[in-house]
């Protein structure tokens, strides 16, 4: 019996019990669907953030990010960064060019009778240049606007849809927690931050009024510095450490607080944020592959049993033990391989549909063929044992 054959036959018994070969599919229809989907998805979202990361964050930039600490036995906390310490660094290390004080709190935003609560963002007068986004429209703020504490904001697009719908928003007035501010720009786009916040649906004010008539805090949330082009960054963050420690007043033995950030550590916790939806979710479609392989393997056996008549009489017309193997093989193979097909088409279809209502979406090649090998490797695996078995009857026994 050649390949050929062993092939067709193969076919003809898939179509002939189709209940079981149902049965024997299923799992690898919905493992490899999973692993499809959950890989597009997952690698798509990471790509997402990292692109919108580096519009974020330049290679000669760093983050700080206030660390609170404990300051009495009854569970109160309070930070340590200031506006006044970005000052001191610029001033002191010659490789800091530029800065921008960070500041966030929710608040009700309200225009006429539309009502929304939003994240306020505290900024200074050179965030346009530091954290790279300026206005599409209007003004940026001013050194005057910074320093007088003015009541003054900057929206994201979606913010002035929603609040505004088709009016113009600049020079209308809005009020963030009851207090009135006044328009003045609409945000460049940005998309969303590496903690999956919309950045273009928030409202800017100055640092300074969001310090002083918002929140009535000291500290700052967190910053950004600018370095020099080519600025060699773990000695930047060593030299930033020494001058934030010294004007803190922290001993040897007490812990920074405060946590700084480079381009490349961000990209590192992305990666590793989102290995839960990149590697541990596919790796369990992966395991149920497995146990697919082994529903596959058991309802082979129940075949072997069941056809034991027929392979008696096949050996005893000369088929040999290769070509009786060869045939079990086969059917687990076209069972396994046919099933993974249906389930890469499926796998495909959803990551089409939910990349209907989320562009960032697309399938992952490399997915598709990794689940398509996996069906390979399940079929032979699946394969081996019952056609071993049904190789190994003796053609006297098997007709009795």
């Amino acid at each position: 019996m050649n390949k050929r054959l062993i092939l067709s036959g193969s076919v003809r018994v898939f179509a002939r019990y189709k209940l079981r070969s149902f049965l024997m599919g299923l799992g690898v229809v919905i493992g490899v669907a999973a692993l499809i989907v959950m890989r597009s998805v997952g690698t798509s979202a990471e790509d997402d953030v990292l692109e919108n990361f580096n519009r974020l964050f330049s290679g000669s930039a760093m983050t700080i990010m206030n660390r609170a600490q404990r300051i009495d036995g009854e569970g109160q906390w309070a930070g340590k960064l200031t506006v006044e310490d970005l000052e001191a660094l610029s001033a002191e290390l010659p490789q800091v060019v530029d800065f921008d004080p960070g500041k966030t709190a929710t608040r009700e935003v309200s225009y006429r009778d539309v009502n929304r609560s939003l994240m306020i963002r505290g900024a200074g007068e050179r965030a346009d240049v530091v954290m790279g986004r300026g206005v599409m429209r209007g003004e940026f703020f001013s050194g005057s606007e910074i320093r007088s504490a003015a009541r003054v904001a900057l929206i994201g697009f979606k913010t002035a849809e929603s609040l505004f719908e088709d009016e113009d928003p600049l020079g209308k007035q809005i009020e963030i927690g009851g207090s009135p501010f006044r328009i003045k720009g609409v945000l460049e786009e940005h998309g969303f931050d590496p903690h999956g916040m919309d950045l273009d649906d928030q409202v800017h004010v100055p640092i300074t009024t969001m310090m002083r008539r918002i929140v009535n805090a000291q500290y700052i949330d967190s910053a950004r510095l600018l370095l020099v082009e080519g600025a060699d960054l773990e000695a930047a963050v060593d030299d930033v450490t020494d001058v934030l420690r010294a004007r803190h007043e922290l001993g040897a033995t007490v812990q920074d607080d405060f946590s700084i950030y480079t381009p490349n550590q961000v990209q590192r916790l992305v990666k590793e944020a989102n290995q839960v939806v990149t590697v541990y979710l596919p790796a369990t479609a992966v395991i149920a592959l497995l146990v697919a392989a082994i529903v596959i393997a058991n309802i082979m056996l129940m075949s072997v049993r069941e056809r034991t008549p027929e392979i008696g009489l096949r050996k005893a017309v000369g088929a040999t033990e290769g070509q009786i193997k060869g045939q079990f093989f086969a059917e687990s193979l076209v069972t396994s391989l046919f099933s993974g097909l249906i389930g890469a088409g499926l796998g495909i279809a959803i990551v089409a549909v939910l990349g209907m209502h989320n562009t960032t979406i697309t399938i992952a090649p490399d997915a598709v063929a990794f689940g398509l090998l996996t069906a390979l490797v399940v079929g032979t695996l699946a394969g081996y044992l019952p056609a071993r078995r049904a190789a190994g009857l003796e053609a006297v026994e098997a007709l009795k």
